[in-house]
Formats: structure tokens, sequence, C-alpha cells
């Protein structure tokens, strides 16, 4: 079947060529139909959508990985106790137990009848961007029975033991502390106090095994 070569115009209604862009008879344009125009703003509509879309799925992915990370960092500030193999972030400084070691001492230097010592290895990095101090007497240790020690002076841990001082941004620094806790005993927590002078509270709680 033959496709027709003519076509009416749009406004006089006169046959013309069906190609004419200009009515020969009354020089009027004849113009695109509205389906056609529809057409057009959907593909429009469509196409700038997906442009707009494409640009923003990597700023998008970053805010959201950006968010996350907040998120989590928030949600583990907001524990306040952890297993011995987790580092635990606080305020932007990360805190880690290395190992523990557990000795009734020495022949010159021995924990006294019932008890032993427990050598913590801490390691401090400091993952903020101002300078922080630490001290040992940040540090307690709780036992099963609920009491509460500070750090115990004793020569088994001279060479190692964590000193005081400052450390600044990006520093990391390791050292022991030893308290000197019943023997055996299997609900030791390692606790560390922000304000060690103010603070009636752990800031956190480190459970060791």
């Amino acid at each position: 079947m033959e496709q027709e070569s003519t076509k009416l115009c749009k406004h006089c209604k006169t046959e013309i060529p069906k190609d004419a862009k200009v009515c020969p008879n009354c020089r009027k344009k004849q113009g695109i139909k509205i389906w056609q125009i529809v057409l057009i703003a959907i593909i429009a509509i469509v196409v700038i959508g997906a442009v707009a879309g494409g640009g923003s799925d990597k700023p998008a992915s970053k805010e959201q990985d950006k968010k996350k990370e907040t998120e989590s960092k928030e949600k583990q500030e907001d524990r306040k106790e952890f297993a011995q193999n987790e580092t635990v972030t606080f305020k932007d400084v990360n805190f880690t137990v290395t190992n523990v070691e557990k000795t009734r001492g020495s022949e010159y230097d021995t924990a006294k009848e019932g008890y032993e010592y427990v050598i913590v290895s801490i390691k401090i990095e400091n993952k903020s961007e101002e300078k922080i101090t630490y001290n040992p007497y940040d540090w307690k240790m709780e036992n099963s029975n609920g009491q509460e020690e500070e750090i115990t002076f004793t020569t088994t841990d001279s060479d190692t033991e964590l000193s005081s001082g400052n450390l600044n941004a990006g520093g990391v620094v390791e050292g022991t502390l030893v308290f000197e806790q019943p023997q055996g005993d299997t609900g030791l927590k390692l606790n560390y106090y922000n304000n060690s002078v103010f603070d009636e509270d752990a800031s956190f709680k480190i459970k060791l095994d």
C-alpha cells in the first residue's frame, strides 16, 4: 500500500505536499502536533533527570559514608563497656589493650598472699587535631567484687611502665599498667577516666580476658 504523499493544511485545509512546512496556499507554518510536543517534553525531563542524578551519585555516596562513620563513632562513644580485643575510640583518641599478663612477681617483688600482679599493655593513638595529655592515673582496675584500685607501685614493669606526658596530633605512645588483684579473678575490667580528679564514673571500661 502506497503511503500518502499529501496532507491537509492545518489552517486552510488545502491539500499540500506531505513534507511541506509552509502551506503554498495560505503561507502559514504547519508546526508540530501536540502529541509530538508532549513526547519531546517527556524526553527532555528524563534526560535532565538522568544527568542530574548521575552527577550527584558520587557526592551523595561520600556524604552517606561520612554520615555512617559519624553515626558509628557516636554509637561507640555511647557505649561504656568493650571487649579486650576492641579498639576504643574516645574523643578522637584510640585506646587498645595489646596484651595482658598475670604474675606473682619476682623474688624481690612479690604480690601479697592470695593476689597477683596484672600487667596491662596499652596503646594510645591521638587521632584528633589537638595535643592531648596521658597519665597512668587515668586508669583503674575493677575486680569481680566491684572493688576499684589504682595502679600498684612495683618494679615488675619498671622498663615498660606508662608514664605521663603530652601527645601531639597523630602521635602514638605505648606502655604498661600494673594492678594487684585477687589471684585467678576472671571478672577484671580496666576503667578509663577522662578526668581522674573530677569524674565519678568511668568514661569507658574494657573487659579483660
